[in-house]
């Protein structure tokens, strides 16, 4: 948790303050990349899981 709040301090100062829909923006943004590697991590996950539910059935 600690290293997203790091990121967010290394931003460029140039914007001091945000519109709403800027601030919006970010935050769709950072969720779109947030959930990419989330659902990248699951879909290894369930790839391995499955790989051994079918070595277990098949051996």
């Amino acid at each position: 948790m600690s290293d997203h709040h790091q990121a967010v301090h290394s931003q460029p100062k140039s914007q001091r303050y945000l519109s709403s829909e800027e601030y919006r923006a970010l935050l769709v943004k950072d969720g779109e990349r947030r959930f990419r590697e989330w659902h990248t991590a699951f879909l290894k996950y369930q790839k391995a899981f499955l790989a051994e539910m079918h070595q277990r059935r098949s051996g």
